[in-house]
């Protein structure tokens, strides 16, 4: 085994540490596609002993859980802010 499965959940929580120092649903979806890596090592999953599979799934479940989350949290349509006036313009 490459990596034990251990790795990719404490590698789970340092994402979700930083989703909470800086929310911008990249580092949710980086945690997601961890813990998924961990969770599937937990229960007895070897992508073939290779670091590479585990890598794209980690990587295909980063990036659909994150187009997810874009889609149910992102920016509603209108709710973008736009400025008619600067403030440095006196």
């Amino acid at each position: 085994m490459v990596m034990s499965w251990w790795f990719w959940i404490a590698g789970a929580v340092v994402f979700a540490i930083l989703e909470t120092l800086a929310p911008v649903f990249i580092f949710l979806g980086f945690s997601a596609g961890a813990a998924a890596i961990g969770i599937l090592l937990a229960i007895g999953a070897t992508f073939g002993g290779s670091l590479a599979w585990m890598v794209v799934v980690f990587a295909a479940v980063s990036l659909v859980v994150t187009l997810l989350l874009r889609m149910v949290l992102g920016t509603r349509k209108g709710e973008t802010k736009t400025f008619e006036h600067d403030v440095n313009d006196g």
